[in-house]
């Protein structure tokens, strides 16, 4: 059923308005029009071009007392989300970001914008915040260095450029500086194309990677889009209806083709399997599962894999030469992600020595604390040497001679 519409305004409740509204405010004309809303009334006053007159004191932040202190805490300590903040004291999350980031101004030794005895920004004030606006800030730091709401840094943007657009100057840049981030408004293709990968099973990592959108963003785009999916009864691809990951479709964990036709060369030219799986940067069950692989196949050829030749008893790590191969999972994962930028397995390769290079030389030029010194002592990686005598750098006093 729809709303009741509400009736057209009359010529003598728009004389009114116009007569009382500017000295006797909301309350003064509501008094007046019993029939007529407040938000009716500020909605017809606002399109009239009207202003109230009466001062009127600044809100106050919805949060006070022990619940500041405790959603400030949550903040600074936990880590939650202003969203999370909101739901746990039954507010919006503009609502508790404005408490939180306003009592912290004072509290990281910020100046707070200046402002007259009624809550309004002064001339000073409202300068300041055209400068940080001038220089690019995010939303929430202009918050944090001024101690004001979001509506006001928003409703200050859109009066600096139209003040800027009147006088034929430049507009504002973008928020952050065109930096894509969690409190950036983003377009609505841009939206789309996030959607659209989410949809491909790609997880929240690589889309953000794919389209400069930040991780905070993907999330609340994916959190809207199973919701949607879910009242379908659909689901993202490899994952469940409430949005569960179970498989996924792309990730530096997996083995790339690159490495797997590198091992298979290795495994035929009879390389044992540890040591193809360490040289192709593949773990060792992967490894064998991918030689048992290559067995079937071969089998089903009429071809059998030729025995590999075993080099006998040899020490950990002999194989660890001129900074290969990768020895932990994180530097594993790290050079297949240069794989995924389309190098070849030998550019990588070199690529990823370099680069470790790089990083050893890098690290022996840093000079060293003297606790650093002690520990490479105690590993045994340096020693201790006996001061000796430097006779050329020892003042020494000009023999005495008789006086003739």
């Amino acid at each position: 059923m729809p709303a009741p519409r509400t009736p057209r305004w009359t010529k003598p409740e728009i004389a009114i308005l116009r007569e009382h509204y500017p000295q006797g405010g909301m309350r003064r004309v509501g008094e007046m029009l019993p029939s007529r809303t407040w938000r009716s009334i500020y909605m017809k006053a606002n399109k009239l071009g009207l202003r109230c007159e009466l001062p009127t004191d600044a809100p106050k932040p919805k949060l006070q007392g022990d619940q500041l202190e405790e959603a400030i805490r949550l903040r600074e300590v936990e880590g939650w989300s202003f969203a999370r903040i909101g739901a746990h004291f039954g507010l919006a999350e503009g609502s508790a970001c404005n408490a939180v980031m306003i009592a912290l101004c004072t509290r990281k030794g910020f100046t707070p914008a200046q402002r007259d005895p009624h809550g309004r920004l002064t001339a000073e004030g409202i300068e300041r915040v055209r400068l940080a606006l001038k220089k690019g800030w995010k939303g929430i730091d202009i918050q944090l260095h001024l101690g004001i709401s979001a509506s006001c840094v928003a409703e200050q943007r859109r009066r600096y450029n139209a003040d800027l657009k009147e006088r034929a100057k430049a507009p504002l840049p973008a928020p952050g500086g065109g930096v894509m981030y969690s409190g950036v408004k983003v377009a609505k293709s841009k939206k789309a194309e996030v959607e659209q990968l989410y949809l491909q099973g790609l997880g929240t990592q690589k889309v953000s990677q794919r389209t400069n959108v930040s991780h905070t963003t993907c999330l609340r785009i994916r959190t809207r889009l199973v919701n949607k999916l879910r009242r379908k009864g659909e689901a993202l691809p490899g994952c469940d209806i409430n949005g569960a990951r179970h498989i996924q479709a792309e990730s530096s964990r997996f083995i790339t083709d690159v490495q797997k036709a590198v091992l298979r060369q290795l495994l035929l030219d009879r390389v044992p399997v540890r040591r193809a799986a360490a040289m192709a940067a593949i773990g060792s069950s992967s490894a064998y599962r991918l030689r048992d692989e290559l067995i079937e196949e071969l089998r089903q050829k009429g071809q059998a894999l030729p025995s590999p030749r075993l080099p006998g008893r040899v020490r950990t790590g002999q194989y660890q030469q001129n900074n290969w191969p990768p020895v932990s999972a994180k530097s594993i994962y790290a050079f297949r992600a240069l794989l995924a930028d389309g190098l070849s397995f030998a550019d990588a390769k070199a690529r990823w020595q370099n680069e470790r290079r790089a990083e050893r030389q890098a690290e022996a030029a840093r000079p060293k604390t003297f606790e650093e010194q002690l520990a490479a002592v105690a590993a045994g990686k340096a020693q201790i040497t006996t001061a000796f005598a430097r006779a050329h750098l020892e003042p020494r006093l000009a023999e005495e001679r008789p006086v003739a």
